[in-house]
């Protein structure tokens, strides 16, 4: 009986964060292949010259990629690069941070805030060793059946760890996407379109190069104040050249 009950509880809340992502105004982007191989193309030349260096990208490893997400969450990279390699020191597998206290993963965690965050990876930990023998699925509906594993960590997981052209939506890659091919209306409010754009715009096969190229033009170039238009390499197509702040986006 409790594994029926667990079974029915994650397809429950699989279908809820589906159904939930699903409830957003769907528009679309008429999207051209030269439009998206130019992207691309340019996105991916861009990334080869100027992507960051950073330690999660060192690795395949589901356990490490999903610390790294989570840490990620509404903390900025220089404050996370320290903490990744001391909690990974700490708790180098699932099954040891499974059997750790809840407390000491807090406490292993500090400074970086957001406290629920090492309680939901504490979880997903003693779920993964519970349910999977301590080897994160690589399934999006199974990784969405765990509290605390949203869309976008789902696809970071999928496609960093996995090697999955599966879609990612963080606030840089919003801002990217709405920024060149959209430009009018609020991207809060336009979420299952960008969802269904950053999907399209993958070119088959380098899901992982072109998930991390976005994030990083988004986080250093295409800025949420003050971006480098006059170096941007989408400048000739883009929908808000020359962004303004009136702009919005």
């Amino acid at each position: 009986m409790p594994m029926i009950r667990k079974g029915e509880d994650m397809a429950r809340r699989a279908s809820a964060k589906i159904r939930t992502s699903k409830r957003a105004p769907r528009r679309s982007v008429s999207l051209g292949a030269p439009a998206k191989r130019r992207f691309q193309q340019r996105l991916l030349k861009w990334y080869r010259e100027y992507g960051r260096d950073l330690p999660w990208r060192k690795t395949s490893d589901p356990y490490h990629i999903l610390v790294s997400e989570v840490m990620l969450q509404q903390t900025q990279v220089d404050r996370v690069i320290p903490k990744y390699h001391e909690f990974l020191e700490r708790y180098p597998s699932f099954e040891d941070l499974a059997e750790a206290p809840v407390a000491d993963v807090k406490k292993a965690w500090y400074p970086l805030g957001y406290n629920i965050r090492p309680e939901r990876l504490h979880s997903i930990a003693c779920e993964t060793v519970e349910r999977y023998g301590g080897k994160l699925p690589s399934d999006a509906d199974e990784l969405l059946s765990f509290k605390g594993i949203g869309r976008y960590t789902a696809g970071a997981i999928r496609s960093f760890a996995f090697n999955e052209d599966a879609p990612i939506l963080d606030t840089n890659v919003i801002r990217v996407l709405h920024r060149v091919f959209v430009a009018e209306g609020d991207p809060k409010t336009q979420k299952a379109m960008l969802w269904d754009l950053s999907e399209a715009l993958i070119p088959r096969g380098k899901g992982y190069d072109f998930n991390q190229a976005i994030m990083d033009f988004g986080a250093t170039v295409c800025t949420a104040r003050d971006p480098y238009c006059l170096l941007c390499p989408m400048k000739s197509f883009c929908k808000t050249y020359p962004f303004s702040p009136a702009s919005g986006g």
